[in-house]
C-alpha cells in the first residue's frame, strides 16, 4: 500500500467515526509515522509504506479512535520553538499559553530570576530559558509524574539556566525572591468536568485541570503566598478562566503587593491572562504614594 492509499483509508475511518476533521486526524498519522510534513504529503503521494510504518499507523489510528490525544501517542509536542516529550501525567500545553512566555520576554531585564509554579512538562519554563539565555529560571511541580515529564525536557534541551524542584507552588524555594513569578494553574471548575472532550476529560491529569471554589482556589493561594517571593519592581503573569478575569484581578490588588494589575487577551481575544504588577516608589515619595514635602 503507498502513502496515498493508507491515508484515504484512515480519512474515511475517521469520517465513519465523525470525526470533526478527518483529512487532519489522517494527514497527521500519515506524516508521523512516515516523516513526511504534513503540509508536504500531496509530493510524496505514492511512496510505499513499509510493513513497519502500516502497522504503526493502525495502532495510532485505534488509540485516536478512543479519543486518546495526538500528543500522547506520538510522545511529543511543540511550543513555540521548541519540541518537547509529554505523556500521560502531564498536561498538553496549548497555543494560548505561549503566549505567557512572551510577556515575560517582554517584560524581564537583562539577567532577571523568575520561577513558574505548576511546570507540567516544562513548557513554559523550557521556551523562557531558551529564548532568553541571561535569565535564571526555577520551577516547581508537585505531581510525581509531571515532574518526570519536566526533567525528561530539561535533560533533552540541556539548558543551563533552568532548575525544577518537587512540590506544591512556592514551598520548594524556600525564602528565595523573584523578579517575576508565572503560572498556568488549573482554573476548571469540577461541575464543568462533563462539558469538556473526551481526549481532555479522559485523559490529562485531572489534578492539572480542575481546582476548587469555581476552579479559582490554587490560583488564590498562589496570588496571596506571592507578595512574599518576589522583588520590588516584580510582576505576576497567570494564565486564567475566561470568567475569571475580574475576580483576579481583584485578588490581586487585595493583596496590598501589587500596584497594578490587568486582564490580556489570548490571541482568539479572549480574557485569558493576569498581569500584575508592584512598581517601587518613586524617590522621594512615600509609600502611601504622596509626595513628601
Amino acid at each position: 500500500m503507498n502513502l496515498f492509499f493508507f491515508q484515504r483509508e484512515l480519512e474515511e475511518t475517521f469520517r465513519r467515526n465523525n470525526f470533526e476533521s478527518p483529512e487532519l486526524e489522517s494527514a497527521y498519522i500519515v506524516s508521523e509515522i512516515t516523516g513526511v510534513p504534513y503540509v508536504e504529503l500531496p509530493l510524496f503521494r505514492n511512496r510505499p509504506l513499509t510493513s513497519e510504518e502500516w502497522e504503526k499507523g493502525r495502532g495510532y489510528l485505534a488509540r485516536r479512535l478512543r479519543k486518546e490525544p495526538f500528543q500522547y501517542i506520538f510522545g511529543w509536542t511543540q511550543f513555540r520553538f521548541l519540541d518537547l516529550k509529554i505523556g500521560p501525567g502531564a498536561l498538553i500545553p496549548r497555543p494560548e499559553t505561549e503566549l505567557l512566555p512572551e510577556l515575560l520576554i517582554r517584560y524581564l531585564p537583562a539577567g532577571a530570576c523568575v520561577c513558574e509554579l505548576g511546570t507540567g512538562s516544562g513548557a513554559i519554563s523550557l521556551a523562557l530559558a531558551s529564548e532568553r539565555p541571561d535569565l535564571e529560571v526555577w520551577g516547581s511541580e508537585v505531581s510525581v509524574d509531571a515532574f518526570r515529564w519536566s526533567e525528561r525536557n530539561l535533560a533533552a534541551l540541556a539548558l543551563p539556566n533552568v532548575r525544577f524542584f518537587r512540590g506544591s507552588l512556592f514551598e520548594p524555594f524556600g525564602e528565595e525572591k523573584f523578579d517575576a513569578v508565572v503560572a498556568n494553574l488549573p482554573y476548571i471548575s469540577h461541575d464543568e468536568r462533563d462539558f469538556l472532550p473526551e481526549n481532555v476529560r479522559d485523559y490529562e491529569p485531572p489534578e492539572a485541570l480542575f481546582a476548587g471554589d469555581g476552579g479559582f482556589a490554587l490560583i488564590e493561594r498562589a496570588m496571596l503566598e506571592a507578595p512574599s517571593h518576589l522583588r520590588e519592581g516584580s510582576a505576576l503573569f497567570f494564565e486564567i478562566g475566561e470568567t475569571q478575569g475580574e475576580r483576579a484581578r481583584n485578588c490581586a490588588l487585595r493583596t496590598g503587593f501589587f500596584t497594578k494589575a490587568e486582564v490580556l487577551p489570548d490571541q482568539y481575544g479572549l480574557p485569558r491572562f493576569l498581569a500584575a504588577y508592584r512598581e517601587p516608589p518613586v524617590r522621594g515619595d512615600s509609600p502611601t504614594g504622596n509626595r513628601r514635602s
